[in-house]
């Protein structure tokens, strides 16, 4: 991006952005960083510790070299880089040295509570980033419930129930994890909704994909926990994939330029998904369940969650609906008002155009606009008298 477009605008200071390929190189050896980890965790557990240390440090340092070099320190970024902070810190007191090494469970604990806070700082960082998008501030959070609803029924049926079926006393570690996917879920409503209303925009399509990888992390993870196991190489990749993404978004030059004006496309794609949404979540949730459930002895709340949800669902729907009404009301009333004003700006010039601006009277253009027109009249019906002046 070496030209500024009307649908962008560039920040100051972001020279030399187009030319930058540091977010690259971040990516590709993060990459092979997190690729990597999962196969060499088996050597030591000192090299398992030092990869889930290294990477999300590495990541809060390419938060704040890119808004220092891109100028874009808003508070969402700033909690983006202090939810990577205290997973840095909560990896290494609470995890690294806590339980790995002193076995303690209330370190423990404190890294998981300190896991949560993270998460839910990242929450907050991409709540304040969505409120940002062009639009109607409320279309865009109605947006990302319906998607995070949409996402949270088949996640329901196929993942949770399942496992409180099988499970019914829930400890603090299965808690820990499945209080994981739930804020995921919320995460990455908001994501989809950013990066359909920016036009695909390099940066946000990275962030993205890092929230998807900690969804997809988490849902693993919780996996595991479920039957008894421990993080599997997959979690494992994908969670510092996360890390590494984040990074690369805030290092990529795209992160300069700020877009005014929707896509439409984006528009038009934003609108099948959900309509492909409130159709098809429902639908697929109440059939795996009845799969699922089909040799088990039925519970109250199987059927319940998935009917709360749909009204959820619905209810959004409606209040989107009303929203899209209420904005084509008010576009509407814009537009008439404006040809309005057109309208009489048109006759105050033809006005000024045949009119002394003194004296209000008509000038020699009026005078010849008259007699072109009487001439012409008597042009056409010869048998009336003929101007005289």
């Amino acid at each position: 991006m070496t030209q500024t477009s009307p649908a962008a605008v560039r920040v100051p200071g972001s020279h030399r952005a187009g030319r930058s390929r540091a977010w690259l190189v971040f990516l590709l050896l993060g990459g092979l960083v997190a690729v990597a980890v999962p196969f060499a965790a088996g050597l030591s557990p000192v090299v398992d510790v030092l990869a889930w240390v290294l990477l999300p440090g590495a990541a809060a340092v390419a938060v704040v070299t890119g808004m220092r070099r891109r100028r874009t320190a808003s508070r969402a970024w700033r909690l983006i880089c202090a939810g990577l902070l205290i997973t840095l810190v909560a990896t290494i007191a609470g995890w690294g040295i806590g339980w790995t090494w002193l076995g303690s469970p209330l370190l423990l604990a404190a890294y998981q509570l300190s896991t949560l806070a993270a998460y839910g700082l990242s929450l907050i960082a991409l709540v304040l980033l969505s409120l940002r998008a062009t639009g109607s501030r409320g279309a865009a959070l109605l947006d990302a419930g319906i998607i995070t609803v949409g996402v949270a029924m088949p996640l329901w049926a196929f993942f949770i129930d399942p496992i409180i079926h099988r499970d019914p006393d829930i400890g603090p570690d299965l808690a820990f994890a499945l209080a994981l996917p739930v804020i995921d879920l919320f995460i990455v409503g908001l994501v989809v909704r950013m990066a359909l209303d920016h036009g695909r925009a390099p940066w946000l399509r990275l962030l993205s994909a890092s929230y998807v990888a900690m969804f997809f992390s988490d849902v693993v993870y919780l996996l595991n926990q479920a039957s008894d196991q421990l993080y599997g190489a997959i979690s494992t990749a994908c969670w510092l994939a996360w890390s590494v993404l984040v990074g690369s978004a805030m290092l990529h030059p795209s992160v300069a330029f700020v877009r005014r004006r929707p896509s439409a496309a984006g528009g038009r794609v934003r609108g099948t998904m959900l309509l492909a949404l409130a159709l098809l979540s429902p639908l697929v949730s109440v059939l795996g369940q009845l799969l699922i459930h089909a040799d088990l002895t039925p519970h109250p709340h199987n059927g319940i969650v998935v009917t709360a949800l749909t009204v959820l669902l619905a209810v959004l729907l409606v209040l989107r609906l009303s929203t899209v009404a209420r904005i084509a009301e008010t576009q509407a009333a814009d537009l008439s008002t404006a040809l309005h004003q057109q309208e009489v700006l048109q006759r105050s010039l033809s006005h000024r155009a045949c009119h002394d601006p003194l004296t209000g009277l008509g000038n020699r253009t009026l005078l010849g606009e008259t007699l072109q027109g009487a001439i012409a009249e008597h042009t056409a019906h010869p048998d009336r008298p003929a101007p005289a002046l």
